[in-house]
């Protein structure tokens, strides 16, 4: 039998960097993923703050450090300028999570 701590975890959303989800309210940032741009994601800073997935219901899940390359790629293979909704597989490693894959999600969710 698999142990469920042993399973992967996995999450979708709009990303953010963090640095843009600190500077809104909470009750925006469902818009403010859908309209995040990935220039802006791609910008230094906004690399080096690292990243999180908005869900449609308001939910954020932050993302290790290990997930910030993967975003990148994710991003700059992007079908689309803005809006970036991905899919983020995660492993229990010790007492964190830690990313393991990022795909891109086909699609926009309205």
């Amino acid at each position: 039998m698999t142990d469920p701590d042993q399973s992967p975890e996995i999450t979708t959303g709009f990303v953010l960097d963090v640095a843009c989800v600190r500077k809104y309210p909470k009750g925006d940032l469902v818009q403010r993923g859908r309209e995040h741009s990935v220039a802006c994601a791609l910008m230094g800073h906004c690399v080096e703050s690292g990243y999180a997935l908005v869900q449609l219901d308001g939910s954020m899940t932050l993302l290790d450090s290990a997930a910030t390359p993967l975003v990148v790629k994710a991003l700059v293979q992007a079908p689309h300028s803005s809006g970036v909704h991905l899919e983020v597989s995660r492993e229990r490693d010790g007492e964190e999570m830690k990313t393991v894959s990022v795909t891109i999600v086909g699609g926009r969710p309205q």
